[in-house]
């Protein structure tokens, strides 16, 4: 009883688990073995980082961010050899189960059971291990010896014996004859061989389950029928048949479609296996129980059906993994075949021998099948003949998908030990004997692609385009063309493409980004709609994509993927706006554990281009340490880019322009980029000389996008002639403040052009004398930012009150003015906070208060020395440059001393340079 139990559990198991994996590869994903992957490139846009504003004169301060583009690649299928092993041991235990059953035959069924038997061995080709020779016979002898010799003996001698032991003994001789072939074999890798061919055996024994149930539907039907209606005395015969008319012409309209004669899609006939199985399996069981002679007991017949039931669900999971498209379209043409033959004539039996009963309310289901000889052998005899005539109205098709079946097993095999060449000359074959074969077209041309002949495999895949159109070849086509640089070509396949396939996502997809390409922009985004695309990969393009035309959309519901979370925080920050804190939480943790450079990269990038004012050491070391990485080694100018950018936000000016130096000096194709946005960070911090040297030398590099805020800049830096040149050479437009007639503004110009090189006094009392303007607040505000270390508690506070009633209360402003102790370190926060400058006081050379208050911290000499010097190479502030010059002379450094004061007098006159030194700041 516990064995009765045992077996009857694992055979619902076999059979729901491949009923499972049936259904969800007919339905869910129906070709496995394909292989279309997004493969990811990167593209940039330019974010506003920050904003200068001198004055009338304000432009952005541009870094690029990274947008992720995914284009679809099909790449070679996937082998499932795992998979394969695996079916090959649930062939071989259900062929090592049946033929245990077999055993329990009569003799006739026996000796018929033991000819199949050898007819499927002898089909199979394991000839083709070729032990003792090409294609020698000695693999067929071993499995029949193997697995015949304790069948027959078992039958003979041995039908006392329990089933369970000669199951064991079956086992034991078949695994041990499979072992010895994989031995013996002088093949590559004769297992995976042997588990490819094991499909035959397999296949053949679904079939034979396929015919031996080829009525079961509507017996099975009839039964339910005549149960659900006993004592009830109902119209039967109306009822099976409107059921056998619908069902017949469900069928009928399934061999229309398979031979592509109806203009519409209807179901796969591989969803009957199912209601086959469950109905055969009532059907069975009236039959054997009404049996006078049946084959074997009960039991047995049961146990074959279902073994055959779960032997032909797990075919149909084999099938759709390997892409045996041949096979699967032969098992659906013999299956439809002989549902319509058998079912139409035992329609006609049925009604020839019960219809006079039939609506009596007897138990009819009872006595279907006593007429049971000949009688019921013309069921099967007249539904052979209507295979006959259904094979023949369908020029034998059937014998061509069986040709093709068994050249896609041993090109399967060939694949999957990479013999590509032997591969792809029996996939080309496969394909030409039979067209509904895309497995082996698509592989053809992906192993010529991978033997050096792209010419032969783009004429397959033309052949393709032409003769049978399928997605993965339209990809690969395309994606040749547009390697060969031949971009319309590959559009002109996508767009045609698309008229055969008008809503797949992958050629949609790969035609925008072409589009993009040449500049067919409103098309490349309608095929983007986002209304219309629920695929993640498209609704990450379609971001990125419009982002990159200049037309940002912040994303109402963020993403879950880091593409679309990366691309979504580039459009955030080329709309300038402040990204969730949450967005930057998850990119923050998912690029922890991401292993893509590519990803690491742009996803660093993107992350740190943001004002962010708190220590960037650790920031600076983690992008140093990733740059190390050998898998990172072709992104370390990109990583370098990014930590200068971290520098920046961090408010360290002064290693962020050097850094962009050393890059440009580095990585001369960028060098343009490099030396603008050093020059936008100096003329930011109205270093205007400087920024004019570096904005000619981005020009040198090949830089061209010179706006009018380039034209005021040099200006400033008094270079009027190179304002000139720049303005007819690039068609630049004069701001907007050069037609006003406000007289401030000239003022203001010319008090900002030397703003560093002048005297805190002299600019306040400059200032004083300003027109009451918005320029004026402006002055204000930078005396106090650059020269506040030159300027009294008083003046301070004048300048503060001034502020604050022009723009309201600043607090910290007040609490620095109110103890303007640059020595203090709660004064010197105020100013800092004021300031949003970076807590190294020596970050930004230009803010010179800080510069004071750090050398307060240092009473050498020498450091003090080093502190100045590191400064005064980009800060003109005289009051810089005097200590600078104390500093040297009390550190020895005469020579370095007089040459600073040589430098400083170029623009201090001496009774400045005088009354500066005897002052004591």
């Amino acid at each position: 009883m516990n064995t009765y139990r045992l077996l009857k559990i694992l055979t619902s198991l076999f059979i729901l688990l491949g009923g499972f994996l049936a259904l969800y590869y007919l339905i869910i994903d129906p070709l496995p073995y394909k292989n279309i992957q997004a493969g990811s490139f990167l593209d940039t846009i330019a974010i506003p980082f920050d904003w200068a504003q001198v004055g009338p004169i304000s432009f952005p301060i541009k870094v690029d961010n990274y947008l992720i583009f995914q284009e679809f690649k099909t790449l070679a299928p996937k082998a499932y050899v795992n998979e394969s092993y695996i079916y090959a041991g649930i062939v071989w235990l259900g062929v090592i189960s049946i033929l245990t059953l077999l055993t329990e035959f009569r003799k006739t069924y026996f000796i018929l059971g033991g000819i199949i038997w050898i007819v499927l061995l002898t089909l199979s080709n394991f000839n083709g291990l070729n032990i003792g020779g090409q294609s020698a016979n000695y693999p067929l002898i071993i499995l029949l010896s193997a697995t015949l010799t304790p069948m027959v003996c078992f039958h003979l001698w041995g039908q006392s014996a329990h089933l369970i032991l000669k199951w064991l003994v079956i086992a034991a001789a078949t695994f041990a004859s499979l072992v010895l072939l994989i031995f013996l074999s002088p093949l590559p890798k004769p297992s995976i061989y042997l588990a490819e061919h094991s499909l035959m055996p397999g296949f053949g024994l679904a079939l034979a389950w396929v015919f031996w149930n080829g009525h079961s539907i509507l017996s099975g039907t009839y039964i339910l029928l005549a149960r659900a209606n006993r004592h009830l005395n109902l119209n039967i015969t109306l009822q099976i048949s409107l059921i056998t008319l619908i069902y017949l012409g469900a069928l009928f309209s399934i061999f229309l479609a398979l031979q592509g004669e109806l203009p519409f899609p209807v179901f796969s006939p591989l969803y009957l296996l199912i209601p086959i199985g469950v109905l055969g399996y009532i059907s069975m069981n009236e039959k054997v129980s009404q049996s006078d002679q049946p084959a074997s007991s009960p039991a047995v017949i049961k146990a074959l059906h279902l073994l055959g039931f779960g032997l032909v669900l797990w075919l149909v999971w084999k099938l759709k993994l390997s892409g045996n498209q041949p096979a699967e379209e032969l098992l659906k043409h013999l299956l439809t075949y002989s549902q319509l033959g058998f079912s139409l004539f035992f329609f006609i039996y049925l009604m020839a021998n019960f219809m006079s009963v039939m609506n009596s309310g007897q138990a009819i289901d009872k006595i279907l099948y006593k007429p049971y000889s000949l009688v019921y052998y013309h069921i099967r005899i007249g539904g052979l003949i209507v295979i006959l005539v259904l094979t023949t109205y369908t020029g034998g098709i059937v014998g061509v998908q069986a040709n093709a079946m068994t050249s896609n097993i041993l090109a399967e095999y060939y694949y999957k030990t990479d013999q590509k060449l032997e591969a792809s000359i029996l996939y080309e074959n496969s394909w030409k004997h039979y067209r509904k074969n895309p497995k082996a077209k698509f592989v053809t041309a992906q192993l010529l692609l991978d033997l050096k002949q792209p010419t032969l495999a783009k004429e397959h895949l033309e052949e393709s385009f032409t003769e049978a159109p399928q997605v993965d070849n339209i990809l690969l086509l395309a994606d040749r063309l547009h390697q060969e640089n031949k971009v319309f070509e590959s559009i002109y396949y996508l767009e045609k493409g698309l008229q055969i396939f008008p809503s797949d996502n992958y050629l949609a997809n790969n035609l925008s980004l072409l589009y993009t390409k040449i500049n067919k922009s409103a098309e490349a985004l309608e095929l983007l709609n986002e209304d219309e695309i629920s695929n993640p990969v498209l609704a990450s393009n379609l971001v990125a994509l419009k982002t990159k035309l200049g037309q940002p959309e912040e994303e109402k519901n963020s993403s879950t993927d880091l593409i679309s979370q990366l691309n979504e925080l580039a459009t955030v920050n080329a709309l300038a706006n402040i990204p969730s804190s949450e967005l930057i939480l998850s990119i923050r943790n998912k690029l922890k554990t991401e292993n893509s450079p590519m990803l690491l990269n742009a996803g660093w990038r993107n992350l740190f281009s943001e004002i962010n004012r708190a220590n960037p050491t650790e920031d600076l070391e983690f992008l140093d340490s990733l740059g190390q990485l050998p898998e990172m080694t072709p992104y370390v100018m990109s990583l370098q880019e990014t930590a200068v950018i971290r520098s920046l936000g961090a408010g360290r000016v002064t290693g962020a322009v050097k850094n962009l130096n050393g890059l440009a000096f580095r990585n001369p194709n960028d060098a343009a980029y490099y030396l603008q946005l050093s020059g936008s960070i100096l003329a930011k911090n109205m270093d205007f000389q400087k920024a004019a040297l570096e904005f000619i030398a981005a020009e040198e590099k090949g830089f061209q996008g010179f706006g009018s805020h380039h034209w005021s800049i040099f200006g400033l830096a008094g270079m009027p002639e190179k304002s000139i040149e720049i303005k007819e050479k690039y068609s630049i437009p004069l701001p907007e403040f050069i037609k006003e007639e406000d007289t401030a503004i000239a003022q203001f110009l010319s008090l900002i052009s030397r703003f560093h090189q002048q005297s805190p006094k002299n600019l306040l009392s400059q200032w004083r004398s300003f027109p009451e303007n918005a320029l004026k607040t402006d002055i204000a505000i930078r005396l106090i930012a650059y020269k506040a270390h030159g300027l009294s508690g008083a003046e301070l506070k004048e300048l503060e009150k001034f502020i604050s009633n022009k723009i309201g209360i600043q607090e910290q402003l007040s609490s620095y003015v109110n103890n303007p102790d640059l020595t203090n370190k709660e004064s010197v926060a105020s100013l800092v906070s004021w300031l949003r400058a970076s807590s190294d006081l020596t970050a930004n050379p230009y803010l010179s208060p800080l510069i004071i208050s750090d050398l307060a911290t240092n009473s050498d000499p020498l450091d003090q020395y080093e502190i100045l010097n590191s400064a005064t190479e980009f800060n003109q502030d005289p009051i810089l440059w005097v200590k600078k010059i104390k500093a040297a002379r009390e550190s020895g450094l005469d020579k370095y001393a007089d040459e600073a004061q040589e430098i400083l007098r170029k623009w201090v006159s001496e009774e400045e340079l005088e009354t500066l030194q005897n002052l004591n700041y």
